[in-house]
């Protein structure tokens, strides 16, 4: 067997992670989105929802698209069952999108300044009390 047949069935094809991201980094601006609607934090920063969305997205595709390749080139090139390439390949690109996720939502979506008078320390009601922000 050619080494690129076994290379094309044993990594994922790159446009795998392209949509993965593109759809996890809609979910991010939107939650970004969300909190700054809620709390009316879009006017103090400058930004409108178009422009979060525009600037935000493809920043985010690239990140996502970063965080989910890498583990998949890590762990696919291991001589290991493949079961267990494809569970820490999953694994370690949900626990590395999650980490992503608190880190926007406490530094992106929730300034540390207070810009809000709606929302107590920029942080809308319906923002669940088990995640720290």
């Amino acid at each position: 067997m050619w080494e690129s047949e076994r290379a094309a069935r044993t990594t994922p094809a790159l446009w795998v992670p392209i949509l993965l991201g593109l759809a996890i980094a809609f979910a991010q601006v939107s939650l970004v989105a969300a909190v700054w609607d809620a709390c009316r934090i879009d006017g103090a920063t400058g930004l409108t929802a178009s422009s979060l969305y525009a600037l935000g997205v493809p920043a985010l595709t690239f990140l996502n698209w970063l965080l989910l390749a890498l583990p998949a080139e890590v762990y696919m090139s291991k001589r290991t069952p493949a079961l267990n390439r494809w569970a820490m390949t999953i694994l370690t690109s949900s626990v590395l999108i999650a980490a992503e996720t608190l880190v926007l939502a406490y530094y992106v979506a929730t300034p540390a300044e207070p810009v809000s008078t709606r929302c107590v320390d920029n942080v809308p009601d319906w923002w669940p009390s088990q995640i720290p922000v």
